[in-house]
């Protein structure tokens, strides 16, 4: 979950649309552009990944995949301190190997941080690079290791840009710096694909060089505005366009009225966008909308009848649309029918400061802090596992911090957890505080595994 105090401001802006291949070729405004034929899905491979190799997983940005995760019960494996903030980025695990991307300076002034790689059984250190800006979540590819980083906010700011490293050293293989803000990628079909305040790119993925640019298009403000999904040869970004995949031409787009659609997930059939109000100053509501991704026409739309100051990503798998509903007083996992945006069930969870929810293999896994007063573990980081399609819970794990540096004042709790290769793994953070130093001293991370009974925790 985001904290008020970290919510992002949205640039909003009225863009023109140019259908560009190189250079901008033709104008294509919302009302013209006419939404192309269904192509062929030509690389699958990653909806059946065991990995955890992007954000969210999948370039549908979906949470899912199809690997169990620690069952039928979880105790810690291994653990760390960061030695630098992982607050809002995802873990990759590749090939027994976990990609971090940490946060070592990351205020109005300056940004620093590094990627490390880590065997996943042991946490023994395999190379860290760290003469870098702080990274955003990365993806790893075919041998290399893509990710945009994190930019300060002063006026003067000079670091920041797009990397490609040797997933095998570190090694920096190419970097387009010249703009210094890009959307975290997405690598499919043999390139890569992200957007700055130019426009949107497909990049070849061993040089970074431009294959195609789309002018006006993708947008970007603090990685909300630039959120890309792909499903079916077709880019989606959030501000409401959809790019052929192949040459950036449009598909369509949704004559949105000024505001940014905000994150969203793509399956074959669906783009599913969550919006939360705050960002244009309703301080408790989120909505998710379906839109076909043939032609971006709405299938249903969604929206909270409670206050919710949840601020996550959807999970998608099995039917079922993942998403958390937080307030002051309850914290819920919804689950949304898929096809009509129907609640199909409802589950309250003791605890605040929820992360965006995962899942594997009909299993729903969600990070957070217990409630303080509520048992002897109280203010604890605590990792639920509820399943999918009843929304009963599993088991929930508390995890132990007693050996590891934690703030006394913000009690950790867990950021969003991932799954691969039958382990999950999470970082946590100093949960409310506002301080930048804290999230850079107090953020540890944890592995879990299976086991087989119910643990003291």
């Amino acid at each position: 979950m985001v904290d008020k105090s970290h919510a992002s401001s949205i640039r909003n802006t009225r863009r023109t649309f140019l259908k560009t291949v190189g250079v901008a070729v033709s104008v294509a405004s919302c009302d013209s552009a006419i939404a192309a034929s269904r192509d062929s899905d030509s690389d699958h491979d990653w909806k059946q990944s065991n990995s955890w190799a992007g954000l969210r997983a999948t370039p549908g940005r979906t949470a899912a995949i199809t690997d169990n995760g620690p069952t039928p019960y979880a105790k810690t494996d291994w653990k760390m301190d960061l030695g630098g903030s992982m607050y809002n980025t995802e873990p990759i695990v590749v090939d027994e190997t976990a990609y971090l991307a940490v946060s070592t300076a990351n205020d109005p002034s300056k940004s620093e941080g590094f990627v490390g790689a880590y065997n996943s059984k042991t946490g023994n250190q395999r190379w860290k690079r760290a003469d870098l800006p702080a990274p955003r979540t990365p993806v790893v590819s075919d041998g290399r290791i893509y990710f945009a980083t994190k930019i300060p906010s002063t006026p003067d700011a000079d670091r920041g840009g797009l990397y490609a490293l040797d997933a095998e050293n570190g090694k920096i293989e190419w970097n387009r710096t010249v703009v210094q803000e890009w959307a975290a990628p997405i690598v499919t079909e043999q390139r890569v694909y992200t957007s700055n305040e130019n426009g949107a790119y497909a990049l070849n993925r061993t040089t970074g060089e431009t294959i195609w640019k789309t002018d006006g298009v993708g947008g970007i403000a603090d990685g909300v505005g630039g959120a890309l999904s792909y499903s079916d040869s077709t880019i989606f970004f959030g501000d409401g366009t959809a790019l052929n995949a192949e040459n950036g031409s449009m598909k369509w787009c949704i004559d949105h009225d000024q505001f940014t659609l905000g994150n969203h997930a793509a399956t074959d059939d669906m783009v599913y966008y969550i919006r939360t109000e705050r960002v244009v100053g309703d301080d408790d509501s989120v909505s998710v909308t379906a839109r076909s991704i043939d032609d971006g026409t709405t299938q249903w739309a969604y929206e909270s009848n409670m206050s919710n100051e949840w601020d996550g990503r959807l999970a998608i798998a099995g039917g079922h649309v993942v998403l958390l509903n937080t307030n002051d007083e309850d914290s819920i996992i919804k689950a949304l029918d898929a096809e009509t945006g129907a609640v199909v069930w409802t589950q309250r969870v003791n605890g605040t400061y929820f992360s965006s929810p995962t899942i594997a293999n009909e299993t729903i896994y969600v990070g957070g802090r217990s409630v303080p007063g509520s048992n002897r573990w109280d203010g604890q980081a605590v990792i639920y596992a509820i399943d999918l399609q009843t929304g009963e819970q599993k088991w929930a794990y508390l995890l132990d911090s007693t050996d590891l540096e934690t703030s006394p004042e913000n009690p950790p709790a867990a950021g969003t957890p991932v799954v691969a290769d039958g382990k999950l793994y999470t970082a946590t953070y100093p949960s409310g505080s506002t301080l930048a130093y804290r999230y850079i001293y107090y953020s540890n991370f944890f592995v879990l595994e299976s086991y087989p009974t119910l643990p003291d925790s």
